[in-house]
């Protein structure tokens, strides 16, 4: 989780406009760190978005540009945070169905259960990261570079994540998560 923290704020820094909510949800993962798992190789970019299914089985994971090494509950993570449930909040792997669920069937195949509380944290991980990639986004329309509609919208989800990203700080903090 260091090095995802440095890599964050790292890209904060280049967006050119404080990001305090984010800042604050870091300092919290910095603060109360999961414990770690030895790396593993991460897809980082694991939802169903780059998933290819044929009569109900994974036939292709796609889209592998951001892997490296870390914690497989990254990906985990990843696939379970809100932003990418699609509205559909109750079904957390995904917006396909209940965590619970996907992280015993990740158990039976990976003969290893994931902790919830991990995924939790990697949850965070992901709000803030997809946040600080739409705020660059808007940045890039914004500057001119790269005039785009779909790039000046994706801008419009920042606060909404920011807002999330407190929201899962509160409820860690807690224990209620």
């Amino acid at each position: 989780m260091p090095a995802f923290i440095a890599e964050m704020r790292a890209r904060i820094d280049t967006l050119g406009r404080p990001r305090p909510q984010l800042e604050w949800a870091l300092r919290f993962l910095e603060t109360h760190p999961p414990a770690a798992r030895a790396p593993v190789l991460c897809h980082r970019d694991f939802r169903s978005g780059n998933i290819m299914i044929d009569n109900g089985r994974i036939t292709a994971v796609l889209d592998w540009e951001f892997a490296a090494w870390g914690d497989p509950h990254e990906d985990l993570g990843w696939f379970t945070a809100r932003c990418w449930c699609f509205g559909q909040d109750a079904l957390e792997a995904g917006g396909i169905g209940p965590l619970d669920a996907f992280l015993d069937g990740y158990a039976a195949e990976a003969g290893w259960r994931p902790d919830a509380a991990i995924v939790r944290h990697w949850q965070l991980a992901a709000t803030i990261r997809w946040a600080i990639i739409a705020a660059g986004q808007a940045a890039r329309h914004l500057s001119g570079r790269e005039t785009s509609l779909e790039l000046a919208l994706t801008g419009h989800m920042v606060p909404e994540l920011e807002f999330d990203a407190l929201e899962m700080t509160e409820h860690l903090r807690a224990g209620t998560a």
